[in-house]
């Protein structure tokens, strides 16, 4: 979903269209132990400054805002259904993500 080469943080880009380089951390879409070994697998990872990841302050925050993970977790099955026609994502992952 998002090469770590770049330097930039992928919701910096999405939210605020801001492509700076920064200092990231990798974060799988999918998580827990058999999801992030699938997200790995399947590429659905990407990378996120700080405020973005975890910070405790940050509104934005992937692991503090429902909103924020729902929406990378929606964009993650529509990369994965791109890239993989002929998977069944829900049969993978268990679920979808997707608004009906």
């Amino acid at each position: 979903m998002h090469d770590k080469r770049d330097g930039t943080c992928y919701l910096c880009m999405l939210l605020h269209d801001d492509y700076g380089r920064r200092q990231t951390q990798e974060h799988h879409v999918f998580y827990g132990t058999a999801n992030r070994k699938l997200s790995e697998k399947y590429g659905l990872k990407v990378y996120l400054c700080m405020e973005h990841h975890t910070y405790d302050g940050g509104t934005e925050a992937v692991h503090r805002n429902h909103d924020v993970d729902m929406k990378l977790k929606e964009m993650a099955q529509t990369d994965f259904e791109t890239r993989y026609p002929e998977l069944s994502f829900r049969a993978i992952f268990g679920k979808t993500y997707k608004p009906f």
